[in-house]
């Protein structure tokens, strides 16, 4: 039975890609439906958080120098082409948790077609549809539906990519020079860590060069014209730079196996799939002649592509040297790089066996909905918790008493999703020698200051002038936030804290001077007694 099912389920599989190669522009068509479906409804659904806040309070503002004007704040760190972008889906499409999020969404289908013609025009479409595929199943794939630049960046590197593959061969050359380097300047313009994605094409055309024995001037000019926009960026980026030194995630030698853990750990499935396919399935029998000849991958794309695998080690080496600052986010183009290397393995390692690779390809298209359904289930849990988390507080935090939240995260976000009775009430406290002291950064602190209070007009407020105001107020956070500094500082305080509601690790205190609280149970001392 199984000597018989074998060859014809092989005859299916191998009839199918050819299908695959004729018809690619269908599947590319299929892929983008897919794509936009998953993606948009998760932009739809997905709560803004904090920095994506961020992004929607400053494209709000009322002009270009206002945003120009809030970023010399330095408490954001993007440049304003970012903005730009924002603004224009804003402003054509209304405020929506989608609109904000178009950009990216976009970005991130513009480099998985990228990555297609990069891989396909050295192989086939069958490859070029697992190098399309393969960012999805990783960590790179929740980028692409966040309002911040992550999914810009990525698209545009993409562009940069191809139009080098292009410009190097030399068909329509002025054309692909003229999108390599305004690729490379847009991305450049959405983050000044984008300039590390010059850097692995850098690395391929001087392989090239060496090769040919030769210096391609027009591309090099086309690289040097990409980084231009930094130069009108100098005084933001200046600006910026005085918030590294006290910078919340700082950079250190484990980041790297760090980063690469965290952009791969999805894809730990679709990889073992590929190995498990490569070794079950029979590699005997005739090879089936390719409906045009291929050539392999030349020596300097290859060395593109293992560039990007390797910049965590640039980023985070010249983080440490430099700015100070390094979060995973800041080396996503290294998906690039990873997405190219396993499409071109997968082609060497099955050995003209396309029937597996057919069937890795709908194995990742399986996990690309699979990681879809997850994250929906996971936005509904969000959405259901910031509701529990708004009805607890209503309901433990009576009256019109100010609500002091401790940590920034929650503070915007119940000042922008709270109905009236808590919006109105929470408030920040500012304290950027606190914060340095019990969390060993104030950079966040100090961008409350400079920038959400004057320019989202939040109510932000110094530590010591508020306690020192106010005879009683409310405390709301959680114990556990990696940015709460405030109860440790309270509880120092010459104040009386009492714990008027507890819901998991979230409490709401009430904070009072000596002589006006309430007794409704406290903390700090075990007996009940408030913590003087």
């Amino acid at each position: 039975m199984n000597s018989r099912l074998l060859p014809q389920l092989r005859g299916f599989v191998e009839d199918l890609t050819d299908k695959i190669e004729k018809r690619r522009a269908w599947l590319l068509g299929l892929f983008t439906l897919l794509y936009f479906s998953v993606t948009c409804l998760l932009a739809s659904r997905k709560l803004l958080w904090n920095d994506e806040l961020f992004t929607l309070y400053i494209s709000r503002l009322s002009s270009i120098s206002e945003v120009w004007s809030a970023l010399m704040t330095g408490a954001e760190q993007l440049p304003p082409f970012f903005y730009v972008v924002t603004r224009s889906s804003l402003a054509l499409f209304g405020t929506s948790p989608l609109s904000i999020r178009l950009p990216e969404v976009i970005g991130f289908w513009i480099l998985s077609v990228c990555l297609f013609r990069f891989v396909s025009k050295r192989t086939t479409a069958l490859y070029g549809f697992l190098a399309m595929l393969f960012p999805l199943v990783t960590e790179a794939y929740r980028y692409a539906y966040e309002a911040r630049p992550y999914g810009l960046v990525l698209g545009f590197s993409g562009l940069a990519l191809i139009c080098w593959q292009a410009a190097a061969e030399g068909d329509r050359r002025k054309l692909w020079l003229a999108g390599l380097a305004l690729s490379l300047a847009a991305a450049a313009s959405c983050h000044y860590y984008a300039v590390f994605a010059f850097l692995p094409l850098a690395f391929g055309e001087a392989l090239r060069s060496l090769s040919i024995r030769r210096l391609n001037w027009p591309i090099w000019l086309a690289f040097v014209l990409g980084a231009t926009p930094l130069i009108g960026f100098l005084s933001l980026i200046e600006r910026a730079m005085g918030y590294s030194s006290t910078f919340w995630s700082k950079p250190n030698w484990m980041s790297i196996p760090n980063f690469y853990a965290y952009l791969l750990a999805p894809a730990v499935l679709p990889l073992m799939a590929l190995v498990i396919l490569s070794a079950i399935y029979p590699a005997r029998g005739p090879r089936r002649q390719s409906p045009r000849r291929y050539s392999p991958p030349p020596h300097h794309e290859m060395a593109a592509a293992f560039g990007f695998m390797a910049l965590p080690f640039l980023a985070v080496s010249l983080s440490m040297l430099g700015t100070g600052a390094f979060t995973d986010r800041y080396a996503l183009p290294a998906v690039i790089g990873f997405s190219i290397v396993v499409a071109f393995a997968t082609n060497s390692l099955l050995d003209d066996r396309a029937p597996v690779a057919a069937i890795l390809l709908f194995s990742l298209c399986a996990f690309f909905l699979s990681i879809g359904a997850r994250s929906f289930g996971a936005i509904a849990a969000v959405r259901q918790a910031q509701a529990q988390a708004i009805e607890f507080l209503q309901s433990e935090g009576g009256g019109d008493l100010p609500i002091a939240v401790s940590d920034q995260h929650t503070f915007i976000s119940l000042a922008y999703y709270g109905p009236p009775d808590v919006a109105s009430r929470v408030v920040y406290l500012a304290d950027p020698e606190g914060s340095l002291r019990r969390l060993g950064h104030n950079g966040l602190e100090t961008g409350m200051l400079d920038l959400v209070r004057p320019w989202f007009h939040l109510r932000v407020e110094e530590y010591d002038r508020f306690i020192t105001r106010e005879e009683q107020f409310l405390v709301y956070g959680s114990a556990g936030h990696f940015l709460n500094w405030l109860l440790s500082e309270l509880v120092m305080a010459d104040r009386r804290v009492e714990l008027k509601g507890r819901k998991d690790d979230t409490l709401v205190l009430l904070v009072s001077r000596k002589g006006k609280s309430e007794n409704s149970g406290n903390i700090g001392s075990p007996d009940g007694a408030a913590h003087d």
